[in-house]
């Protein structure tokens, strides 16, 4: 026994002082022999416990086999009681991964197949089999909370963020090596201090890089230029035992970068990228992509409703154009001065980028802005009069401050107007001075991935306090600004408000969704929505956690709940919206694979009807004529190659291929920023169509190298479908769980039941998953549910002394001997952990009796014995300790699982000595 490693068998000692020891849930490691205390062997205390059989032992001793078994099943995915869609081509992946030796994958599934839901389902199934303690997930800093949401909320599986203010961190100690589960981004840990500590932590069982094409080498003549992320995941290559790599785009339409990202999974797969391709049958052997067009459900239907993609065009009223042509002479200065500066720039940039985005999305939003900037370069202004003690100057400008908050809040000037003013003023103040030393590391940390639009949102506050950096004379020139804003109703807000005048004068139940990235928008837009529709309802899905955002889409759904729901660049991700069929997008991110994310909040796996999505844009902007250039530049290939439509719409999968290829060939940001000095859009035009050239080009090499890659079809899923017999299993466990504790799991109707246990409320189960999606009261009935966790947890650690019983089988005399039921533990030669229960049946000679394990696969047909017992305790131990340990080990070299150079260890999880 060890303190901190639990019970173990001696395999060896060294003259070192060290001993190797099997673990049985680590498998073979050296530990100091000082640190082991000698126990009593675990087949000795079960067989000292040895007593007749009694209904309520043998209960208990059939829930204990079961609580290991369970898990150990092979359609233990499905047993999930994870709200999710649980799709077949899910399953297929899951089973083949978690059943691989090596696990080394990656994982190509197209945008909308549930990559982070295999990846969770993988990490759970090897939880659960004992063949995860230490696990790694690397992903992009905007992906951090999405991936530890679904991973802990979802699928409760403990994982921790490293680097996040009031999460783990590495400044006292090694964070690596305290904690077993967690997720970082890889920003976070490329940095040269962390990536020692990483590799001084004892090895990962898992490590998962998602937006592994990020994960890059070029190879220029004849150097290989390999950058920090790829750095990175080569020096954890060897510190893990299985590497999953996950992208939807992860062939960039440079085959030798391919190749080297396939070497981290193999290195002796190919010889080069010339080998790969002309072999390229044999990335099978690593690679798992699955489409679109290939995934379906379980009945075989299609997964995905048809989709249908408007562009509403509209032109900007005159104060409105006004406003919009002096905004732009701002950002050209901003720009200007921020080239200017080279690095020091860079936090202007972002700022005027930010301005850019926020005007594109509403005047509202930019007005709100702008306003909140001045009054910040207003006290920033009284700050720096303060520090040149320059009172009369600093009292004045405060003064000015003051009257900004009145007017931005619309407080009263009397007494207490004054006092809420002065509160708001000091708040402001110490908000500023926060927020001084934070510019440079903000762009710092959105250097990698500031094209999405969940940083885009976030930049909305930022640019109001970012006042560190500005230009000349910037409060007079946003003065003037707020001059030109235009009073009226916006007119792309006039289009949209018509636009939902018709569809519910159509349908005047029709669900809704809108949306718009920032904040100013979705308020002004709340406005004039519910003094339009006052009967209608309005629901705002913004940031905070996902419970906040989980319960916005449970208002919304409900029959008689709100018809219109407002959406923040937070509801992009990790929220199904399904059951509604119309889509507004008020605004457009600039990267378009944001947009097909929000689409797919609605074009998802459950939508019955067309998704009808509608894009406002205004025509005569430089953003809207942006966005018209790149589809009727796609709209040209698509017609050109043949992949339109019976619509004449781009078809989506060829839509999501170039998008995906075209984001690594194109910076978004650069581009837009490009415009304002360029507003022609000459450059901009050609700039756009060698970039979709190159994305075209590179989707046609992607093509032709992955058409020998395995597609998926639903004979593989029925091939592990196990029909629900994994499902009985685990409600019959359940139902007698329940029975022991002094409870009920009782069936109310086909699939559902109710749970009754003494002193607590009643629960609700279901093994239904279309019903638990919809229902919140509905628990789904799943191997982590925590009602069904805690039978499972209790159970498999019933105490040795429990597990031995005598009796007999149906009053049969001739079957006399032992029935063994053994956990085994192996450990192949590369690390990797194979768990499997055998049932041995022992005759009292020794020989095996294939009767006896017959009997074994239903213990609950026991019965007390009528005589007394003819094998003695002594005996019952030498079969056990002899002759059950040699049948086991022969058992387990002619299964396979035994290999050369593998280990193992046994545990016996029940014994029955049969009497007459």
């Amino acid at each position: 026994m060890h303190p901190e490693l639990g019970e173990g068998v001696i395999i060896g000692v060294g003259p070192t002082g060290f001993a190797r020891v099997f673990f049985r849930s680590l498998g073979e490691r050296q530990v100091p022999t000082d640190a082991l205390q000698q126990v009593e062997s675990w087949p000795d205390r079960v067989i000292s416990g040895l007593r007749p059989v009694t209904p309520d032992a043998l209960e208990r001793l059939w829930l204990a086999v079961e609580a290991v078994e369970l898990p150990l099943l092979e359609s233990v995915a499905t047993l999930t009681a994870a709200k999710v869609d649980l799709l077949p081509h899910q399953v297929v992946l899951v089973h083949r991964v978690a059943n691989a030796q090596p696990r080394r994958f990656l994982i190509a599934d197209e945008v909308g197949l549930g990559k982070t839901i295999e990846t969770a389902l993988i990490l759970r199934e090897l939880a659960f089999r004992g063949e995860l303690r230490r696990a790694l997930v690397i992903v992009p800093a905007g992906l951090v909370d999405n991936w530890q949401q679904e991973l802990n909320q979802v699928f409760d599986l403990n994982f921790e963020v490293f680097g996040s203010e009031g999460d783990v961190t590495d400044r006292k100690s090694n964070a690596f090596v305290r904690h077993n589960r967690l997720i970082v981004s890889i920003d976070t840990l490329k940095k040269r201090n962390r990536v020692r500590r990483l590799l001084e932590a004892p090895p990962w069982d898992l490590v998962v890089f998602d937006e592994a094409h990020h994960l890059s080498a070029y190879r220029n003549g004849r150097k290989v230029r390999k950058t920090e992320n790829f750095k990175l995941a080569e020096a954890l290559r060897n510190r893990c035992r299985d590497l999953l790599l996950l992208s939807a785009t992860p062939h960039q339409g440079d085959h030798f970068r391919f190749w080297m990202l396939i070497r981290l999974l193999n290195p002796t797969l190919f010889e080069d990228e010339k080998d790969m391709v002309e072999n390229r049958h044999r990335l099978n052997a690593v690679v798992i992509r699955r489409t679109k067009a290939e995934a379906c459900a379980a009945d075989g239907s299609p997964l995905f409703a048809r989709r249908v993609v408007y562009t509403q065009g509209f032109t900007l009223s005159a104060p409105e154009r006004a406003f919009y042509e002096a905004l732009l002479d701002y950002l050209y200065e901003g720009y200007k001065l921020a080239a200017k500066q080279g690095k020091k720039g860079r936090a202007l940039g972002f700022v005027m980028t930010v301005f850019q985005k926020i005007a594109a999305s509403s005047f509202a939003a930019v007005k709100a802005t702008l306003k909140r900037r001045l009054l910040m370069l207003t006290i920033q202004e009284a700050i720096e009069r303060d520090e040149l003690l320059d009172v009369e100057g600093r009292d004045r400008v405060l003064q000015e401050a003051r009257a900004l908050i009145q007017d931005m809040h619309g407080l009263p000037d009397d007494a207490v107007g004054r006092a809420q003013v002065d509160q708001f003023l000091a708040e402001a103040r110490v908000q500023l001075l926060k927020k001084r030393g934070e510019v440079m590391a903000f762009t710092s940390a959105t250097e990698s991935y500031d094209t999405t639009e969940t940083v885009a949102a976030a930049g909305e506050e930022s640019v109001a306090t970012m006042v560190a950096v500005a230009l000349p004379w910037e409060r007079q020139r946003i003065r003037d600004l707020l001059q030109k804003i235009p009073c009226e109703t916006e007119t792309k807000t006039a289009v949209l408000l018509n636009a939902l005048k018709q569809l519910w004068h159509i349908n005047p139940s029709e669900k809704v969704i809108v949306f718009a990235t920032y904040l100013g928008s979705i308020e002004a837009l709340k406005d004039a929505i519910e003094r339009a529709f006052p009967d209608k309802g309005v629901e705002v899905l913004k940031g905070g956690d996902h419970g906040a955002k989980l319960a916005a889409q449970r208002r919304f759904r409900r029959q008689d709940g709100p018809q219109l729901l407002l959406c923040t660049a937070a509801g992009r991700e990790g929220i199904n919206l399904q059951f509604a069929s119309i889509l507004f997008n008020y605004d457009l991110p600039w990267n378009p694979m944001d947009l097909e994310q929000r689409i797919g909040r609605i074009h998802r796996y459950g939508q019955v009807h067309t998704a009808q999505v509608y894009n406002l844009v205004a025509t005569d902007t430089i953003e809207g004529r942006i966005f018209l250039l790149l589809e009727e530049k796609l709209q040209g290939i698509a017609k050109t190659l043949g992949k339109i439509d019976e619509q004449g719409q781009v078809a989506e999968d060829f839509r999501a291929q170039v998008l995906g290829q075209l984001g690594s060939h194109l910076s978004y940001d650069r581009l837009y920023q490009e415009a304002i000095l360029d507003p022609s859009l000459e450059r901009s035009r050609q700039e756009l169509e060698v970039a979709l050239a190159n994305a075209n080009l590179a989707r046609e090499v992607v093509f032709e190298l992955f058409q020998d890659l395995e597609k998926f079809n639903l004979g593989q899923y029925k091939s592990i479908d196990d029909e629900g017999y994994g499902m009985r299993r685990l409600v019959a466990f359940a139902q007698r769980a329940a029975h022991v504790d002094g409870g009920e799991f009782r069936q109310l109707e086909e699939g559902n039941y109710e749970l009754l246990q003494p002193g607590r409320e009643k629960l609700l189960f279901t093994t239904d998953r279309g019903k638990a999606l919809q229902r919140d009261d509905l628990n789904l009935i799943g191997l982590e549910h925590p009602v069904i966790k805690a039978w499972l947890d209790k159970y498999s650690s019933l105490s040795p002394k429990q597990r031995a019983l005598i009796g007999n089988v149906d009053g049969n005399s001739e079957a006399i001997g032992l029935i063994t039921v053994w956990q085994v533990t192996a450990q192949g030669k590369d690390g990797q952990i194979i768990q499997r229960i055998v049932r041995l049946g022992i005759r009292a000679d020794g020989k095996r009796s294939p009767y006896l394990e017959r009997l074994a696969e239903d213990i609950s047909r026991f019965h007390p014995s009528r005589l007394e017992t003819r094998l003695a305790l002594d005996m019952v131990a030498n079969l056990i300790n002899g002759r059950a340990a040699e049948l086991l080990h022969r058992e387990l070299v002619y299964s396979g699982l035994l290999s050369e150079r593998s280990s193992y260890s046994s545990r016996l999880l029940a014994c029955l000595v049969v009497e007459p």
